[in-house]
């Protein structure tokens, strides 16, 4: 992708990117009323209003690296959770030619983005409003998405990444820098270090299947009593613990909240089993992860938090590594400019 597309102002990403939204969108059986932007993060969602009434949304995998053959099984599983379950999900639409994948070129970036639209999800994201009865509901989903990945196989043609690279399959981006010093790159080596042999030994005794793989209150939605599920982009082949553990990091510190997750996810199959320590080393290692990522997001906003992000992940991992204990709320972080 072109670097210069990251030293653009949002607003400009989002201009550049809304054009090739309306371009992808003239492959489906739809005539456009209005177009909204409704996230522009990892990667870019619209909202579609077509002139029937009806609502789409509309993903353009902005920074998603996966190839066609990772997006294929993302459809596939989707479509099969959607007939299979009760769980309320974003289900692929077809384009003319009846297939669920398509691609536009961008020439702010320099390539070819895939876009997918996707049925409508009403309601709000559970975002830091989340109640511990609605973080029951998270786990409940879990465990079913975990009970369906073990029976469903992947079509012809679909592949999805193996999720027992620590890094998650992203590309190794840490190396010492203006923002990571090497003093910090240490302490983040090390983490990803314990990560990796966690992982291996996990990997040796279960047999991986699909997960979703970023199970957080933003990637859910609560309408009218009921939970919907959405955002697999990330979705591989991994261990049922890894989703709990991705899910934990970002209910840190609300106790409540991480104890309710677990709580609705064993009302519907077995919690899976791992130490205490190992399940704390997976949920530090979402901070590894996320790192990794974000030091080479060309989202503008997202750039713009590096000089705070990056070593206030490094003060949190040493904390890790001092106490066992992944927080959110340890000492020594930098706060945001008022």
């Amino acid at each position: 992708m072109s670097s210069s597309f990251a030293q653009l102002s949002r607003s400009t990403q989002v201009a550049r990117l809304r054009a090739s939204a309306q371009a992808a969108l003239r492959a489906y059986p739809l005539s456009v009323r209005r177009l909204t932007l409704l996230n522009h993060g990892f990667n870019t969602t619209f909202r579609v209003d077509a002139e029937s009434g009806e609502r789409y949304a509309l993903r353009l995998n902005v920074n998603s690296r996966r190839a066609p053959a990772q997006l294929a099984a993302e459809v596939a599983w989707l479509s099969a959770l959607a007939r299979d379950t009760d769980l309320t999900l974003p289900v692929p639409q077809p384009r003319r030619d009846g297939t669920l994948l398509g691609e536009v070129w961008n020439e702010a970036l320099g390539a070819h983005l895939p876009a997918t639209l996707y049925s409508w999800l009403p309601g709000r994201d559970l975002g830091e409003r989340a109640t511990p009865a609605q973080l029951r509901e998270v786990g409940r989903a879990a465990a079913i998405l975990h009970a369906h990945a073990q029976t469903f196989d992947l079509p012809a043609g679909a592949a999805l990444l193996s999720l027992r690279d620590p890094l998650m399959g992203m590309g190794d981006n840490l190396r010492p820098g203006p923002l990571l010093t090497e003093e910090g790159l240490a302490v983040v080596q090390t983490v990803r270090a314990q990560v990796d042999a966690v992982l291996g030994r996990l990997y040796a005794a279960q047999a991986p299947r699909p997960l979703h793989a970023d199970l957080h209150l933003w990637n859910v939605k609560w309408h009218r009593g009921r939970l919907s599920v959405f955002d697999f982009d990330d979705s591989g082949l991994g261990l049922p613990v890894q989703d709990l553990t991705i899910s934990a990091y970002y209910l840190r510190p609300r106790a409540e909240l991480e104890a309710a997750l677990l709580e609705g996810y064993a009302a519907a199959a077995p919690v899976p089993g791992v130490n205490a320590a190992d399940y704390e080393t997976l949920v530090a290692g979402r901070a590894v992860v996320l790192l990794n990522d974000l030091l080479v997001n060309t989202n503008a906003e997202l750039q713009a938090i590096l000089p705070r992000y990056v070593p206030n992940s490094v003060t949190k991992l040493r904390a890790y590594l001092d106490s066992g204990v992944f927080r959110h709320d340890v000492p020594g972080l930098l706060k945001a400019e008022e």
